[in-house]
């Protein structure tokens, strides 16, 4: 088929936006100009105190995309402003774009052509950041060879081990596999949400499809949320904190419904034990010494922690300090504090 063909399956992009009103322009125009003949646009504007929502209606009302704007009376994060966008999507395809973030052009034609290739759940591109700041960009694609699909579980483990690092908005989901798993993004979490959601799009994908193109455009600026939200300590515990509780929420899932018992091992054996190892850290960061052996003290702990020696030679640095933890506590805990 030819991408003039307006008989393509709609694709719904959801735009979570909070204080983005420099930003948010450049992101609806790339989205806007993406040749995908058939989009709509959801934009849910997360309780903007500046402009936000002023511009993106301005950019949308003289375009000819069909778009929606959803306004939360409370700031809620960006977690349930994806989770709001899903909510309304008509679409049989998602896309999810920041809106300080844009897109190559041919972005979603890209991935839509792969999922229909390959009659597969989702597929992913490489990005690229680029720097307000003046510096060049940098290309981070995806770096595997051989055939441009591979199965779930795969993309899974490959993922666990960083040997590919999509971003979440560089990925085009259908939307009956998400629904059907139920997948949402964890509201309230201000870090590690996106890898968490990844995953488990990925454990519950049979294919996926990828290509080595760095369509998606990862802008980093003074004011982005991983600056904004990280410039305390309070602040960096949190998010500590948030992605620990992140990982440990993958684990049980991955293990809960795993394809395979390969990917059961994974998490029981590798993912919980690394989730566990910050659970500590965060212990020591906060000076909750009476926690930190609270938690020493359960076996389902030491016993996972002891499991970790499987993955040594992928990791080491998960089991050494998974040995330091149950035979030099006081040294960790020590070596750890704030």
């Amino acid at each position: 088929m030819s991408l003039q063909d307006n008989t393509y399956p709609l694709v719904s992009v959801i735009v979570p936006a909070y204080n983005v009103e420099t930003h948010i322009a450049c992101s609806l125009e790339s989205v806007i100009a993406q040749d995908y003949p058939n989009i709509e646009i959801i934009v849910v504007n997360d309780a903007s105190t500046d402009a936000t929502e002023e511009v993106a209606r301005r950019i949308l009302e003289g375009c000819r995309r069909p778009f929606t704007i959803i306004t939360h009376k409370e700031n809620r994060g960006v977690s349930a402003s994806r989770n709001t966008g899903m909510d309304a999507v008509k679409g049989e395809f998602i896309w999810f774009i920041d809106a300080d973030d844009m897109a190559e052009h041919n972005l979603v034609s890209t991935l839509y052509l792969l999922i229909e290739e390959h009659r597969c759940d989702l597929s992913f591109c490489g990005f690229k950041n680029r720097f307000e700041n003046g510096r060049s960009d940098a290309l981070v694609p995806v770096n595997l060879k051989g055939a441009k699909i591979r199965k779930g579980e795969e993309m899974l483990w490959l993922r666990v081990f960083n040997k590919i690092a999509p971003t979440v908005c560089g990925m085009l989901f259908r939307k009956k596999n998400l629904f059907e798993a139920s997948l949402r993004f964890p509201e309230g979490c201000t870090a590690g949400e996106d890898v968490e959601f990844q995953l488990k799009a990925l454990c519950r994908a049979g294919q996926v499809a990828f290509t080595s193109a760095c369509l998606y455009i990862y802008v980093h600026h003074a004011g982005m949320g991983s600056i904004r939200d990280n410039n305390s300590k309070e602040k960096h515990n949190r998010r500590y904190r948030d992605n620990t509780c992140a990982q440990i929420r993958t684990a049980q899932y991955l293990s809960e419904h795993a394809p395979s018992e390969r990917v059961k091992d994974l998490a029981d054996n590798f993912l919980m034990p690394q989730a566990l190892i910050r659970r500590f850290t965060l212990c020591a960061m906060t000076g909750d010494r009476r926690r930190f052996d609270e938690i020493l003290s359960d076996n389902s702990t030491r016993s996972a922690l002891s499991a970790s020696k499987k993955y040594f030679l992928r990791k080491p640095e998960v089991c050494l300090k998974a040995l330091a933890l149950l035979h030099f506590p006081d040294l960790y805990y020590r070596l750890r504090c704030a």
